[in-house]
């Protein structure tokens, strides 16, 4: 198996997807044979090689304030006038799997949308379930700010002057990064901002297994641009060496951490297949920019987990 237990606080991750809550969200209920009416616990049917789809899906099913916001009967009302399609699938799958007394339940027209919009996703294999988790938050967010902007503005005019631009999905998914630019030669400092949906972290090379921790202090770890890279100082108007600290400038609600399991080794790709330990419990204090003055918001619930398990991944463990 990719996710495997290895004692009552830290699970391995071979490749996927982890997302943190700033917020302890309710604990899943146990899985039993007969299972009652327990709202949000619901299966998805398999159909073809449709389980990253589902993973995704449950996920963001998985995700209580998201879903208290989508499931508010006014949110549906509003929707459905908007013509969201995507929103709309959504909902109703969410209104199935929350409010429906069935034990599963098949996510046949959520899956039918995403393959009329994104063909790649019609052709029965497995897709990466990051791409597909991004794809749909982003047409999620688009499709509430279109519903923000007809209540806001007469039909005709709301194209011309809405500019709404935070939603549910924004306020949630939505953190910010801060780079500090610092020339070697002046010690000239730049400040800049990135905002980010989820952050893609660098594995440690050459050892079998790491933490997360470890990955995260990869990626905040401070870098110096050399050669081609330099930047422009403009103080010194011309190309410097430059250092690079990156920091959490604005922690999200909801924490999504991805593996970037490819690395170069010469001129080739090649997959790296280091075990990541990660807990259920995650403090990113350490990374945080002194502008944050808020460090309870830093501290993080694991809910849920994507695994992504290949072939080749099969084959080496038989």
């Amino acid at each position: 198996m990719a996710l495997f237990k290895t004692d009552l606080q830290h699970f391995y991750l071979k490749e996927g997807l982890l997302l943190f809550s700033c917020t302890s969200l309710p604990d899943p209920c146990p899985i039993i044979d007969v299972l009652p009416a327990v709202p949000g616990v619901c299966g998805l049917d398999n159909s073809g090689n449709s389980c990253y789809l589902n993973a995704v899906l449950q996920c963001l099913c998985s995700t209580v304030p998201l879903v208290e916001h989508l499931l508010d009967q006014e949110t549906r009302r509003e929707l459905e006038k908007s013509k969201c399609r995507v929103a709309e699938v959504f909902v109703r799958l969410l209104e199935e799997m929350w409010l429906g007394t069935n034990s599963s339940c098949a996510p046949v027209e959520a899956r039918s949308v995403l393959c009329s919009i994104l063909p790649q996703f019609n052709n029965y294999s497995q897709q990466d379930a990051q791409e597909l988790l991004l794809f749909l938050l982003n047409t999620l967010h688009d499709d509430l700010k279109k519903m923000h902007c007809s209540i806001r503005q007469p039909r005709q005019e709301h194209n011309r002057y809405c500019t709404t631009e935070s939603t549910i999905v924004s306020q949630l998914f939505e953190g910010q990064l801060g780079y500090i630019t610092l020339c070697m030669h002046c010690d000239q400092q730049a400040y800049s901002t990135q905002a980010f949906t989820v952050l893609s972290l660098p594995i440690p090379a050459g050892i079998l297994k790491c933490s997360i921790q470890d990955c995260l202090s990869l990626f905040f770890e401070q870098t110096v641009l050399t050669g081609g890279e330099q930047l422009l100082c403009s103080v010194c108007r011309m190309r410097r060496e430059t250092a690079v600290i990156t920091s959490l400038d604005k922690p999200p609600e909801i924490l999504m951490l991805h593996l970037k399991r490819f690395g170069c080794k010469g001129k080739k790709q090649v997959k790296l297949r280091t075990n990541v330990a990660f807990p259920m419990k995650l403090d990113l204090t350490p990374f945080l920019s002194s502008s944050v003055h808020n460090v309870s918001d830093s501290s993080y619930h694991l809910y849920a987990v994507v695994v992504s398990e290949h072939e080749e991944d099969r084959n080496m463990n038989l």
